[in-house]
């Protein structure tokens, strides 16, 4: 049996031991990643926390939907045992109907597709680093090697373990800017998240600074042998000397020859998507699902507010 649980009811010692055995982990649902990311979620579990479905949910003019946090990819069920067609729909057909609204995106392995429910196909994009680091940087693009050669050239240096604020304040004023859409809770709940990755021991971070000035850093979070690129940014004057490529080039090379994936935290833009398969990372799709059982005046607010 299906049940929906609140997050004060949640046994989260189950539940991360359900996640870090389920065939299709990741680490955007770990129960202290959602703490910091969703604060009041919930869940679906099936049975004694044999396969689960988180569940962020909010309420706004009094009415309860559910939605995709900041600093997440994807929900979806996740399982130990194989993730079948029949297991998704009869995981969202135990979500309760009080949610009028339902906005998120499911796993790569979640198959979907409900009546009445809509879907739209997005990417992400991965790099298998299990083959050498000369073998994968012959996939690299011209480009990317020449970027490269060019921030060796410029006199770049490599620094590691920098503050999580320093790379947040970075982003911020540079990609943060241009986006728009993140408020100042956003961006500590963003330094809360990478400290907790460091406490964890999942969680790495790489900077390139020109003299004294940083000019390119990322943050990249570790579990079950998969790195996930969580957020970067960089200047103007990194971009023209090449920072980011010669950032992620010795991110590759350091953990190339080794059971892992790097996985870039997914972009459906195109010239983000181009950036980061100039490393030879291949395009992944995974499903945004919506829902609107809305009452007609307010599918109407909602229209008039997007």
């Amino acid at each position: 049996m299906i049940a929906f649980i609140e997050n004060r009811n949640i046994n989260k010692q189950k539940w991360d031991k359900c996640i870090a055995n389920s065939s299709n982990t990741c680490i955007f649902v770990y129960s202290w990643y959602l703490d910091i990311v969703a604060g009041n979620w919930s869940a679906l579990v099936l049975n004694d926390y044999e396969t689960v479905f988180p569940v962020a949910t909010k309420s706004k003019y009094k009415i309860n939907y559910i939605y995709q946090p900041f600093f997440t990819r994807y929900f979806g069920v996740f399982s130990k045992s194989k993730i079948t067609h029949q297991l998704v729909y009869e995981f969202f057909e135990a979500i309760p109907s009080k949610f009028k609204y339902i906005e998120f995106c499911l796993h790569e392995t979640n198959s979907f597709k409900i009546e009445g429910i809509q879907t739209t196909e997005k990417q992400f994009q991965l790099l298998d680093l299990k083959s050498s680091y000369e073998t994968i940087q012959k996939n690299y693009s011209e480009n990317t090697k020449r970027s490269i050669k060019k921030a060796i050239k410029a006199g770049l240096q490599i620094h590691l373990n920098i503050e999580p604020e320093k790379i947040v304040n970075l982003f911020k004023t540079t990609k943060g800017g241009e986006l728009e859409i993140f408020n100042a809770n956003d961006y500590k709940v963003l330094t809360n998240l990478m400290y907790a990755c460091l406490e964890n021991k999942m969680g790495q971070s790489i900077a390139i600074y020109d003299g004294d000035e940083l000019c390119a850093a990322a943050f990249f979070m570790f579990s079950n042998n998969k790195f996930t690129y969580l957020k970067n940014g960089i200047t103007v004057n990194g971009k023209t000397k090449g920072a980011m490529y010669l950032l992620i080039d010795y991110f590759v090379k350091q953990y190339s020859g080794n059971k892992y994936d790097l996985d870039f935290g997914g972009s459906s833009v195109e010239s983000v998507a181009q950036f980061y398969k100039k490393f030879g990372a291949k395009d992944y799709v995974y499903l945004q699902v919506e829902k609107n059982t809305l009452p007609q005046v307010a599918k109407w607010i909602k229209k008039l507010k997007s």
